[in-house]
């Protein structure tokens, strides 16, 4: 039987997830975040009534008073229009409320009363790319580098975008940079590290993974892709150690958590791959693979009602998911004897699934199979019935648990 192997997951997205924030800064200062490329450049003065009131702002966000702090944010404005910090800092107030537009809004107003806030420019192309305007987005990371030269964030979600162009010199570039302006940036290594994974210099990569522990032993991002770097220098033992330390990290990085559920499936420690995709769904509850994967480790501990219910729950989700359509046919034709299910679910993955050759090979001689097997069955209940006896039920011709794999 052809096997449908769980995929490894790489855990890969663009930088700065949750919105950078400009610091309560001293009096007369503009804060950490208001990098305007020259270090050397005096910061503007700013007045005291509004650098208190950002401090104001500051304490009633901790206490989770959003209003508060919108309040105050505006009335530092009023004292001081030349306050870029609380303009920032109102831009990511409504960020963090998911309130995007306003959050753009004051974005835009930031960089048009300072044009060298990268940050601000930074945090508008982040909400770009979660809009999935990507060009957009690459160009207010272009335009930050082009503002702040050094701005770490920006080269590092630019290095992304290369790397996914395959243009690896320039992500190694941009990813320099971004390590001149803080040496110690973990996501910086990181994104490295997976270019060279990419480029197949293993031991390139598995040598910045372990710089960046170094400076984080609990970089879950960094466990996971020292998984990844082991299982293609053929080292599964340190690979599934690795997966494990980086769900040690952070239980909810649903990367780790994949690829755990992937590497105990292939050893047939069911219950183990099961936990994994278990533990991805309290997180990402309708993540699909995910779905799908927990039903076939289900099915591999023989709880073929539960795998029958997740497989289902994939289709629920995605009607076309060919799938799960094909782990249904397998679970019906070779564990609940659910012949012309079995037939369906197998018509079901040729309608979908038109790219994959082999897989259309396999399905179209399982359909021959099973129309075999129901015409054997209606001549046995024939023969039966004018013998006078009870019908027998056909064999279901069952193969081993890991043959049937999982994610799609």
């Amino acid at each position: 039987m052809r096997a449908r192997s769980i995929f490894l997951a790489l855990g890969l997205a663009a930088c700065g997830g949750s919105p950078k924030t400009a610091s309560e800064g001293p009096v007369g200062g503009t804060g950490d975040a208001a990098g305007d490329g020259d270090p050397q450049a005096p910061a503007p003065k700013v007045k005291t009534e509004a650098a208190q009131l950002l401090k104001e702002a500051a304490a009633a966000r901790a206490k989770g008073d959003l209003s508060g702090a919108e309040s105050a944010l505006k009335d530092a404005i009023e004292e001081d229009p030349t306050f870029i910090q609380a303009y920032f800092n109102l831009g990511v107030l409504y960020e963090e409320q998911g309130d995007r537009e306003k959050a753009k809004e004051w974005y835009k107003r930031t960089t048009e009363k300072d044009a060298k806030f990268g940050d601000a420019l930074v945090n508008l192309g982040n909400i770009y790319l979660a809009e999935g305007r990507r060009n957009e987005a690459i160009a207010a990371f272009q335009q930050a580098v082009q503002v702040e030269p050094f701005n770490g964030e920006a080269h590092l979600n630019l290095a992304i975008f290369a790397k996914e162009s395959k243009d690896f010199a320039t992500a190694v570039k941009h990813v320099r940079t971004a390590l001149k302006e803080n040496s110690q940036s973990v996501a910086a290594y990181d994104v490295l590290a997976r270019v060279y994974y990419d480029l197949g210099k293993y031991e390139l990569a598995q040598l910045v993974c372990l710089n960046a522990l170094e400076i984080d032993p609990k970089a879950a991002s960094i466990h996971n892709l020292q998984g990844l770097v082991y299982l293609k220098l053929d080292d599964v033992t340190r690979a599934l150690a690795s997966f494990q330390r980086a769900t040690e990290a952070d239980s909810r990085f649903v990367p780790a958590l994949m690829n755990l559920g992937a590497i105990t499936f292939n050893y047939r420690d069911y219950e183990s791959s099961y936990r994994a995709f278990d533990a991805v769904l309290k997180v990402e509850p309708k993540n699909v693979d995910a779905l799908l994967s927990r039903a076939v480790a289900a099915r591999g501990m023989q709880r073929f009602d539960e795998a029958e219910k997740g497989y289902k729950e994939v289709v629920t989700l995605d009607a076309k998911h060919a799938g799960a359509f094909y782990n249904l046919g397998i679970l019906y034709q070779e564990h609940m004897n659910k012949l012309e299910d079995a037939l369906a679910s197998f018509e079901s993955v040729l309608r979908f699934e038109s790219q994959d050759a082999d897989l259309r090979k396999d399905v179209t001689q399982r359909i021959q199979e099973v129309r075999i097997q129901i015409q054997a069955l209606k001549e046995n209940e024939k023969m039966m019935k004018e013998q006078g006896a009870q019908p027998a039920a056909p064999s279901g011709g069952e193969q081993p648990p890991a043959a049937e794999g999982g994610g799609a």
